[in-house]
């Protein structure tokens, strides 16, 4: 664990370094940085689709870190996009992925689902229905069950 002798960015480093391992387990990566980016790519074009204040409310419950990033490059008056199909979202996940090693893609809706089923393990029940609530019905399709994979028991992160 970093040290930096600030007990609350230590616990998100802690918290971030926790949410980067389980989907590095999810999607089987063994690149730290790749979960990293796929965490990255897939809350930016989650959020894009998403109403200003719905985003507000799924950041709450985001750690410190990944807030931060969540909110990285945003422009709120370019949200929701207009755009919102599901080849769209997952162009975006595709698009903003640096090349797996080997020079072969990744599948971006593979790697949508693995975030989706860590959201869904971390974030409170009803807010993940808020968020589904607000996205396109091909999005949603692909969006595990919440239920299925043990969604947020334990309240916020």
């Amino acid at each position: 664990m970093t040290d930096t002798g600030l007990h609350n960015l230590d616990a998100a480093l802690q918290t971030f370094n926790v949410w980067l391992r389980e989907l590095d387990d999810k999607l089987y990566f063994e690149n730290r940085k790749q979960s990293f980016k796929a965490l990255k790519v897939t809350l930016h074009a989650l959020r894009d689709q998403l109403t200003i204040n719905q985003s507000a409310h799924l950041s709450a419950q985001l750690p410190m870190i990944a807030r931060g990033i969540y909110f990285e490059g945003w422009v709120p008056a370019r949200v929701p996009v207009k755009e919102r199909h599901l080849d769209q979202f997952l162009a975006h996940i595709r698009d903003n992925f640096d090349q797996a090693p080997g020079g072969s893609r990744v599948d971006p809706r593979r790697i949508a689902i693995a975030v989706f089923e860590l959201l869904n393990q971390h974030i409170t029940p009803g807010e993940i229905e808020d968020v589904l609530g607000e996205l396109p019905e091909e999005v949603r399709r692909i969006w595990p069950s919440p239920t299925a994979n043990g969604s947020a028991q334990r309240g916020r992160p």
